[in-house]
């Protein structure tokens, strides 16, 4: 164990609430847009420095369509999974009620309230310094506002694109769980087996022995290069002009639509551009 170099001020104490619906649709709907299939994590990762670990979810309701054998082996995955949880190093599962309603998703019962009774008892009862909230549902608002003027110190970890503006500004920091940040926490398996484009900050503003292919877009404006290198495998996307302080942001991999969409998110994040696109022709069409 390596010896700190000076004094880091007082080990604070920080526990992790987590809305279990909403990791669980962000898992999906994020890994299916760039693998086809939910994203596999490692929640000891999820974790991170936090002492406590509160995760609120619902067994699964019953729908029409199961028979009884199906619905038994969907209570017991879930269960499984919730025992797995509960056998990591400070990690509490608290277990609400479901209905299904035609039309619309699994509803959840109950979680809300264990949410809002755990979190306000924890802050009024000084148990935590911090605490980070995982979700996106609104109807928190009201709660994290609560307990910020409490006095707690909140991080929010939010959807991103489905998050209401009054829940992220309640917070004191707030984070997107976008795609390099649930890549951060996922399995070493999942990553091994799932190539991704690496982005970096260059100093060139051409990579070496590659042709141009593409132009990205924006009106009359060039303000991206796509380019094939010479191994004939791998691609490399370029800002046509430098940061502020004089490098261009690069992305290469080899799946054209997935370079080409994350050097699009890689830019708009740089730039403050949520939603940011380009067109890209071929050079020469």
């Amino acid at each position: 164990m390596g010896i700190s170099q000076g004094y880091s001020g007082l080990h604070q104490i920080h526990y992790l609430f987590i809305d279990g619906e909403q990791l669980r649709q962000t898992l999906k709907e994020v890994g299916t847009f760039w693998f086809g299939k939910p994203i596999d994590i490692d929640y000891r990762k999820l974790q991170r420095d936090c002492q406590k670990v509160f995760y609120y979810d619902c067994l699964p309701a019953k729908r029409d369509q199961l028979n009884e054998t199906e619905y038994q082996h969907k209570l017991q995955e879930k269960q499984v999974f919730f025992d797995e949880l509960r056998s990591l190093a400070g990690w509490h599962v608290s277990e609400g009620l479901a209905r299904h309603r035609k039309k619309e998703r699994q509803e959840q019962k109950e979680v809300d309230i264990l949410i809002a009774v755990d979190m306000l008892t924890h802050t009024h009862r000084k148990n935590m310094d911090r605490l980070t909230f995982l979700s996106g549902d609104q109807d928190f608002a009201p709660l994290l506002e609560a307990v910020v003027r409490d006095g707690m110190y909140v991080e929010l970890l939010y959807p991103e694109g489905h998050t209401a503006r009054d829940l992220k500004y309640f917070a004191d920091f707030a984070k997107p769980m976008d795609i390099d940040f649930l890549l951060g926490i996922a399995t070493e398996d999942f990553r091994r087996g799932h190539a991704f484009p690496q982005a970096s900050w260059e100093t060139q503003a051409e990579p070496d022995n590659a042709t141009w292919t593409w132009d990205g877009m924006q009106g009359n404006r060039v303000i991206g290069k796509g380019w094939k290198e010479a191994n004939g495998t791998m691609l490399c996307f370029r800002t046509t002009q430098p940061s502020s302080q004089g490098h261009y942001l690069s992305v290469r991999g080899q799946d054209y639509e997935c370079v080409k969409r994350y050097f699009e998110l890689r830019l708009g994040s740089h730039w403050g551009e949520p939603g940011f696109k380009l067109e890209w022709e071929l050079r020469g069409f």
